[in-house]
């Protein structure tokens, strides 16, 4: 069965933190909408989250599908949305993310 949390490392021995995969989910939903020229997928596929959240070998692999607005450098976009999420993820849970994709899916008109 897949992994459905992260264990963090604590620089003391006082306890164990354990991060479920809907809290980077959550994070990276927040930060999506913070953008005005982006916007989260609708997922035309019911049963598909545009925000997947894996845990492999310990690794946090985070995949979005977003919408860009037509006249905005995608590129230049996807990149900063990548790196948004992952100072995020890591500012809000001593975690850093080892892979961020983002999908460019569609477009906002």
């Amino acid at each position: 069965m897949a992994q459905e949390y992260i264990e963090v490392k604590q620089k003391h021995d006082l306890g164990l933190v354990a991060l479920s995969k809907t809290v980077f989910q959550t994070i990276t939903q927040i930060v999506v909408d913070e953008f005005e020229n982006l916007a989260i997928s609708d997922a035309m596929n019911p049963f598909k989250d545009s925000i997947t959240c894996k845990i492999q070998n310990d690794q946090l692999i985070i995949t979005v599908d977003v919408k860009v607005k037509f006249d905005v450098n995608v590129q230049a976009a996807s990149r900063l949305l990548q790196s948004k999420i992952y100072e995020s993820i890591e500012h809000m849970t001593d975690y850093t993310a080892d892979v961020i994709d983002i999908r460019v899916v569609g477009f906002i008109f």
